[in-house]
C-alpha cells in the first residue's frame, strides 16, 4: 500500500514532510540561483551557498511542507531539499 497516497491535504502536510525525511538529512535555505536546463538549484543558508543537482529521487518542500516542483521554484523561496 502506498503510504504517500494517504498523506495529502493541509492536516497531513507535516506528516508528508516527516515521511520524506526518514533516513535523509534535509538541505534547506533560500533559493538564490536556479538553472532549469541543468536541473540545478543553489541554496543559501547562514551565508553559505550550496548548489544542488535535482534528480528523480529529489523532493523539494516549501516551508508549509508541501512538495514544490523545480518549475514552480522562484528566487527567494525558502525550501528544504531531500535527496
Amino acid at each position: 500500500m502506498n503510504v504517500s497516497a494517504f498523506l495529502s491535504g493541509w492536516p497531513f502536510a507535516i506528516l508528508l514532510m516527516l515521511y520524506a525525511r526518514v533516513g535523509q538529512a534535509p538541505l534547506g535555505g533560500i533559493v538564490v540561483g536556479k538553472d532549469d536546463a541543468k536541473k540545478l538549484v543553489t541554496l543559501e543558508q547562514d551565508g553559505i551557498t550550496c548548489p544542488i543537482q535535482i534528480g528523480a529521487a529529489t523532493t523539494i518542500c516549501g516551508m508549509d511542507g508541501y512538495p514544490v516542483s523545480l518549475e514552480d521554484l522562484e528566487l527567494g523561496h525558502n525550501v528544504e531539499v531531500f535527496q
